[in-house]
This record gives structure tokens, C-alpha cells and sequence, in this order.
């Protein structure tokens, strides 16, 4: 697989990811937020704008209709004289007009069009007379008694820019707003993921045989805390138990032992004594039976043991391919007496760490299972390969292996696919193997080998290499 393609399938594991479900509602509610809170900035500083405008127009028209009412047209006219001589480039925008639209006073130098859409208060852009320049206006235009016209207003241009400049650090404040918020989410991710990456490495402590480990409590009482609290009380428990397993175990392997091993010597004592050949060969048969019991129990128990993760403290580095070739050597004999040849195949320099004498008796049934089972077949292979981040280990052969949709039921405790038992066994080759395997860290698969056959293959993690 190439770098790129890699890439390209962690990516999708990334985006499925709690980290990046949880990153994004953090932006984006930040984003949301964020913006609702400028938006509303926003809109209830134009409507400030618009407020003040008005009220300054308002007055000013309010004033000067005052004038109107009290002076008539002359004292009208006066007061805008006034107001521009006084008041210079800041006075406000002003024009009394005929009946029939001539300039009596102000500093317009025409009505603007009529617009049937304006209403008492409207925007346009008008020349000032003392200005070369467009200004945006806000007017009020009242028709006086006399058939005369009013036009007052303010110019707004300053308040455009302000507002413009208002906008633009809004805009601005909400640009920054992305980064902020993506660091928030970045910050809050990276603090849940520490929390539960914590828990994650205090369950593979467990689950690679410390049963004293524990989760650390900060003491803030939050919901992780409390979880950890649990978890931890579990371990304990759990502690306890595989302890009282231990125990148990022990004590069974050792009391059961007892009796099977007096029972075996009475049958050969009986075996001795016996003087017809039918009840020799009773005594014989009851012999290989109580040897088939023993063995039983002895992978029984040794099955229970490693599910409980007793042994783990046992593990070494071993080098696979001297590993793989005196166990082929120790097996040869017996593959070669039923007509098979016994390879070892593993690529110098590969080594994992394991319990080596638990992998040796998983290894050995493999081939057992292999010797009795590949009917047919000529060869067979202890095999180890690193494949995708993983040592694999098995056992292969070229006889008519498994069908796939009973792969599953072989792996199962006393699971046996010959309903006929014509060959010895308990079934508990196959779940010794698995065993082994979830005593590493790893699991079985079983496949059909490349040239045919069974391949059954131990899949162990690479961070036991």
C-alpha cells in the first residue's frame, strides 16, 4: 500500500473519530455564537444610526416650523439664513421652495425629484450649493400652508463611514472568531481525548495481565472523575477475582491431578493382574482413556489460565526463526511418520515478545490438528510473517482444510466438525490456540492456504515486537 493510499484510508478514520464529532459542534457553536452576538451588534448599532438621524432631523424640522407658525415665510427664511452663517460646513441641509419649486432660501439649489415611494423621512444624494461633491442626505419634506415646500436634513456621509468602519471590524471579529474557536475546540478535544486516552492505557495495563492498575482522579468531582472512580472500583473487583481464579485454578489442576494419577496407577496395577486377554484389553482401553482424560484437564485449565491473562510475566523476546525451527525439529518425526514433511518458513530477524511455552503447545496442536486432519495432503508449515503492523504465526498445509461457513465452529471449546469421532481428540485444540492468541493481544483467523488447504494464522499485535 502506498503512502498516499494510507493516508487516504486514515483520513476516513479521523473524520469517524470522536475527537472530530466533538471538534466540530465546538467550532461551529462557537461560530454561531459568536456571529448572533456581532449580527446583533450590528443591527442594533444601525438602528441607533437611524434613531439619532431622525430625531436630529425632528427637531430641526420642528423647529423651523415653529418659526414658521410664529413669523410667517420671512421669519422662516431668516432663520435659515442664519443657521448657514452660523454654523458654516456643519450647518444642516436646508431649502424653502415656492408653490412652484424656486429657491426662496437655503443651500439647495433645487427640490430633489419627487419620489411617490419616500415617505416623510427618506435618503438621497443632492449637491450641497456650497459643495462641489454628492452628499448622502437624510430629508424631511413638509408643504407648508402658503404652498411653500420645506426641506430640512443632516448630511450622514460621516455617519456612512463610521458605520462602514463598523461593519468592517465586525467582519474582522468574526474572521478572528474561526481561529479563536478552532483553538477552543482543539483545547477542549485534546482534554476530553487526554481523559479518555488515560482510561484506554489504564484498560491495556489490565488487559496485558497488571490487574493492580488503576485510573487517576483529579479530584474535581466531574462526570470523568466519577467514571474513573467506577472503572476503578471494578478493577478492584476484577482483581480480586482473577485472583480467586488463580487460586482456584491451582487448587483444581492439583486435587483433580490426584485422583486421575491413582486412578491411572490402579488400572495399571489392575492391567498386571489381569490373566484373560479380553480383560487386558479392557484395562488397556481404560489406560488410553484416563491418559485422554488427563490431557483434557491439563488444557482445560491451561485454557483457563490463559483467558484469566496468567502467564503474561512470562513473556521474552523470542527470534521466531530459530524459535519455528526447533519446534519443526522436535515435531518431524512424528509428521513424518504419518507421511508428511514439516517446514519451518520465517524471514531472519523477526522476533516478538510471547510465552514461549504456551505458543510451543499452540503451535504443536496446530500441527497435530494438521497430522490428523490434512488427509491427503504431504506437507505442512510453521510459518511467521510482519504483515500490516502485525508478526503472524501459524501452521499450514495442503490437505482439504475447512470449509469457511464452519471455520467459526472450530474455534469453539470441545467443538469437533467429525460428528463420527473417528479421529482422537477433545476439541480443545483449536480454543488452546485462541487462547494463546488473546493472551498475546492478538486473535485467530482461519483461512484457505495459498495452495490450497488449511491456514491457520495467529495474529499478534506489533507492539509486542
Amino acid at each position: 500500500m502506498t503512502s498516499r493510499a494510507r493516508q487516504g484510508a486514515r483520513l476516513p478514520r479521523f473524520f469517524r473519530s470522536t475527537t472530530f464529532r466533538l471538534f466540530v459542534p465546538v467550532v461551529l457553536f462557537q461560530l454561531v455564537a459568536t456571529g448572533g452576538v456581532l449580527t446583533f451588534v450590528w443591527i442594533a448599532g444601525q438602528q441607533s444610526v437611524r434613531d439619532e438621524q431622525r430625531a436630529l432631523v425632528e427637531e430641526l424640522r420642528g423647529d423651523l416650523l415653529d418659526t414658521y407658525q410664529s413669523g410667517g415665510s420671512a421669519a422662516l427664511e431668516a432663520n435659515i439664513e442664519r443657521r448657514l452663517r452660523s454654523e458654516g460646513h456643519r450647518a444642516p441641509v436646508l431649502l424653502l421652495a415656492d408653490r412652484e419649486g424656486h429657491p426662496l432660501a437655503g443651500n439647495l439649489s433645487a427640490l430633489p425629484p419627487p419620489d411617490p415611494a419616500a415617505g416623510p423621512l427618506f435618503e438621497t444624494v443632492l449637491y450641497r450649493s456650497d459643495s462641489s461633491l454628492p452628499q448622502t442626505m437624510t430629508l424631511s419634506e413638509t408643504r407648508l400652508s402658503d404652498g411653500s415646500t420645506l426641506l430640512a436634513g443632516i448630511e450622514i456621509g460621516r455617519d456612512l463611514k463610521l458605520q462602514h468602519s463598523f461593519e468592517q471590524a465586525l467582519f474582522a471579529a468574526l474572521f478572528l472568531a474561526m481561529p479563536l474557536a478552532m483553538l477552543v475546540a482543539v483545547l477542549t478535544s485534546r482534554l476530553v481525548g487526554q481523559r479518555v486516552h488515560g482510561m484506554a492505557q489504564t484498560a491495556h495495563r489490565v488487559g496485558s495481565g497488571a490487574f493492580d492498575a488503576r485510573m487517576a482522579l483529579d479530584g474535581s468531582g466531574d462526570a470523568f472523575d466519577e467514571l474513573a472512580g467506577e472503572i476503578n472500583a471494578m478493577l478492584a473487583r476484577i482483581e480480586t477475582l482473577v485472583g480467586e481464579l488463580r487460586v482456584v485454578a491451582e487448587g483444581l489442576a492439583h486435587d483433580l491431578r490426584s485422583p486421575v494419577t491413582r486412578l491411572r496407577s490402579a488400572l495399571e496395577q489392575a492391567a498386571l493382574e489381569a490373566t484373560h486377554p479380553a480383560a487386558e484389553a479392557a484395562m488397556q482401553r481404560a489406560l488410553t482413556e484416563a491418559d485422554t482424560l488427563t490431557r483434557i484437564l491439563a488444557t482445560a485449565l491451561q485454557i483457563g489460565r490463559a483467558e484469566a491473562g496468567i502467564g503474561r510475566e512470562r513473556f521474552e523476546d523470542t527470534e521466531l526463526a530459530g524459535f519455528l525451527g526447533n519446534l519443526a525439529g522436535l515435531y518431524e518425526p512424528y509428521a513424518e511418520d504419518a507421511g508428511f514433511s514439516l517446514s519451518a518458513e520465517a524471514p531472519a530477524g523477526l522476533s516478538v515478545s510471547l510465552h514461549r511455552e504456551l505458543m510451543s503447545q499452540a503451535l504443536g496442536n496446530l500441527v497435530d490438528n494438521a497430522v490428523k486432519y490434512a488427509a491427503g495432503g504431504s506437507a505442512i508449515a510453521l510459518f511467521a510473517v510482519r504483515q500490516d503492523g502485525q508478526v503472524v504465526l501459524g501452521v499450514r498445509d495442503d490437505g482439504p482444510g475447512i470449509p469457511e461457513d464452519r471455520r467459526e465452529a472450530a474455534l469453539q471449546r470441545f467443538g469437533r466438525l467429525d460428528p463420527s469421532r473417528s479421529v482422537a481428540g477433545s476439541g480443545l485444540g483449536l480454543a488452546l490456540v485462541e487462547a494463546v492468541a488473546k493472551l498475546h493481544d492478538g486473535c485467530v483467523r482461519l483461512a484457505a492456504a495459498p495452495d490450497g488447504g488449511l491456514e491457520v494464522r495467529l495474529e499478534i499485535p506489533s507492539s509486542r515486537t
